[in-house]
């Protein structure tokens, strides 16, 4: 697990957000989120940057309701 706050998150995002697209920023927000789960980020630190930018906020979002869903879709078919 990789020992990061959501200040560390927010100072790399800023440094790198200024070159990318305006068009590519969401799949970048959402690469970036996938990339700090799969190093060990904890999770409140990660969804603490939705607060932070809208592009982040969307891509959090993005990441863990799917994430969510599919954990509801392999519950609902365990109950049979």
């Amino acid at each position: 697990m990789v020992e990061m706050t959501h200040e560390d998150i927010e100072r790399i995002w800023d440094s790198v957000v200024h070159f990318i697209p305006d068009k590519q920023k969401l799949d970048a927000a959402v690469d970036f989120v996938k990339t700090l789960e799969s190093m060990g980020v904890e999770e409140d630190e990660i969804k603490a940057i939705g607060e932070y930018e809208p592009k982040l906020e969307e891509a959090v979002n993005t990441v863990f309701v799917d994430k969510d869903d599919e954990e509801n879709y392999d519950d609902r078919f365990e109950d049979e």
